[in-house]
């Protein structure tokens, strides 16, 4: 049996590899390792305003907006590196999506999947807009310590990855609805959806495919060995190039029937839209995080002395921002239990870390069918 003293903290690099791992991609130090070190990651955190996330292609009986824009993301990854001495080379496969919108938009749709009319006199704003990118590419990664052999440690971490871009999904939505129990709706819209995976009319390469880059920047900063501050921007610079990706445009009026500059009756129809293959040029979302840590003191049986982790982390991407609190409290035989809580959506996590690894759950709900934000992660960390 361990005594309480042994599982506490013991070195500066500790303080921050306990923190719990982050919802979005987060760049940290390579560990400076003498021998070949060899890790993997998986991770998947979704999250909605709208209504729970295992429910968004259903009826939204649980619909409950948030004043304002609404948002959903998915962000999924999975990756293999391997780092020596700073140096990291890896692969990885990442899916991003994110959907923002107004109040409007939204409500129009749960109007739709709950098949009811909406109160006489109603106006809509709709405006929303999705990115959804799927790729697939090979990193490589380095670490320089900017003041060694300092007491303040500062270290910067810069990655390059070259990608494959597997689909592309793209759609906006601009334009206004207003409601009357008489007439009905009144509408006036404009819609643009591109997808490489499929064609519109015949036009588009189904199954396009793209090629690009994406740059990740970190750094750490030690101002003692019990407290460290990490600013992470992934994505910071990105560039992704697909071809010939079927593009449909559709506008939507309820205004049927015009006069034109000769007084002439002119019929407009209900529907109207334009098919062609376009070439797409697009930049990632960044994502950035900032966290800080310290270690405080704690007694625990026997009045042993022990040492946890608490801090605090922000992150945000495309207007999103997800303020969260966690801490790393030690267990027995080098394992620290770690517990994560976001003031955004409202999701609290709750894992395992060691040092071969770690594992983490985090829901918003006891109940994952209605919760409106779900995440795990899971990491091996070996020598090699």
């Amino acid at each position: 049996m361990h005594s309480a003293s042994a599982w506490a903290f013991t070195d500066a690099e500790s303080v921050w590899s306990a923190m719990p791992a982050a919802r979005l991609p987060e760049r940290l130090p390579v560990a400076d390792d003498s021998a070949w070190r060899i890790k993997t990651l998986a991770s998947q955190f979704e999250a909605a305003d709208v209504a729970p996330v295992r429910a968004l292609s259903g009826d939204w009986s649980n619909y409950r907006p948030r004043d304002g824009r609404n948002v959903a993301l998915q962000s999924a990854r999975l990756e293999l590196s391997a780092s020596k001495a700073l140096w990291e080379v890896g692969a990885a496969v990442r899916s991003d999506i994110v959907i923002e919108g107004s109040r409007g938009a939204f409500d129009i749709v749960n109007a739709y999947k709950q098949k009811r009319e909406p109160a006489s006199g109603s106006e809509f704003n709709l405006d929303a807009t999705e990115q959804g990118v799927i790729w697939a590419g090979l990193r490589g990664a380095r670490t320089w310590v900017l003041r060694p052999g300092t007491e303040h440690g500062v270290q910067l971490t810069t990655a390059v990855t070259l990608l494959s871009v597997r689909r592309i999904q793209l759609t906006a939505v601009s334009g206004s609805a207003r409601f009357n129990s008489a007439s009905g709706f009144d509408f006036n819209a404009q819609t643009t959806q591109q997808d490489s995976h499929v064609q519109f009319g015949g036009y588009g390469h189904e199954g396009a495919v793209g090629r690009g880059y994406t740059a990740e920047i970190g750094l750490l900063w030690q101002p003692t060995a019990r407290s460290f501050v990490n600013l992470s921007i992934a994505d910071a610079a990105s560039r992704l190039k697909v071809k010939q990706v079927a593009t449909e445009q559709m506008s939507a009026s309820s205004t049927t029937r015009l006069f034109d500059s000769n007084g002439y009756l002119d019929y407009h129809p209900l529907l109207s839209g334009r098919d062609s293959a376009r070439d797409v040029s697009l930049r990632l979302a960044r994502k950035i995080s900032l966290s800080a840590g310290t270690r405080v003191d704690m007694r625990v049986d026997n009045n042993a002395a022990t040492s946890a982790v608490i801090g605090a982390r922000w992150e945000h991407i495309a207007g999103i921002h997800i303020p969260s609190v966690w801490a790393a409290v030690p267990l027995q035989r080098g394992l620290d239990l770690q517990l994560d809580a976001d003031a955004r959506f409202k999701s609290f996590g709750v894992g395992i870390n060691g040092r071969f690894g770690s594992v983490m759950l985090r829901s918003q709900s006891t109940s994952v069918s209605a919760s409106r934000a779900l995440g795990w992660q899971a990491s091996l960390n070996l020598p090699w």
